[in-house]
């Protein structure tokens, strides 16, 4: 498989007449470096069906959703559990019906052969003027499984956020 790499850069909240801040545009530039390379690692985890490396990116406190939090054990339990939505978004076989979207992240990283890692800085949610920043693995005409995979930076490591379930 030959994998695409595209980082794409948006805006985290409407700019004021005028320039754009260089400094947040150089941060969100080095920002969506290493993203890109998180998302390869991500890529080659799912295509391996790693569980244990995806639970060791959920922070001890678990992950937001909405005004909530869902505890680390249970995204640890429901990424092993075939029957639970959250594994079969990420990990499961076969094609949603009509065959636009494949069925889950590893489906697409199987079938399509050249899948972008995009990244984008989300408004809100704690990250400032930079924005949250997603990543989101893209094909052209192929709906992606699931929702964009959103971090935030700790101790130089890189955490999902809230980004594994729909949270609406």
């Amino acid at each position: 498989m030959r994998a695409a790499v595209l980082a794409v850069l948006v805006a985290a909240a409407p700019r004021s007449a005028g320039a754009p801040d260089d400094a947040v545009e150089r941060r969100r530039a080095l920002v969506a470096k290493e993203l890109v390379q998180v998302g390869d690692v991500l890529r080659r985890e799912i295509l391996g069906h790693d569980v244990d490396a995806l639970v060791a990116r959920v922070p001890p406190d678990g992950l937001r959703c909405g005004g909530r939090s869902v505890p680390r054990a249970k995204i640890a339990r429901d990424l092993r559990a075939e029957s639970s939505w959250l594994h079969a978004t990420i990990f499961g076989r076969g094609g949603a019906p009509g065959g636009r979207s494949p069925g889950s992240l590893a489906e697409l990283l199987r079938s399509t052969p050249d899948v972008a890692i995009a990244v984008s800085f989300q408004a809100g949610a704690g990250g400032g003027a930079l924005g949250r920043p997603c990543i989101d693995f893209r094909a052209k005409g192929v709906a992606t499984p699931g929702a964009p995979l959103c971090f935030e930076q700790r101790d130089g490591r890189w955490w999902f956020t809230e980004s594994l379930y729909p949270c609406g």
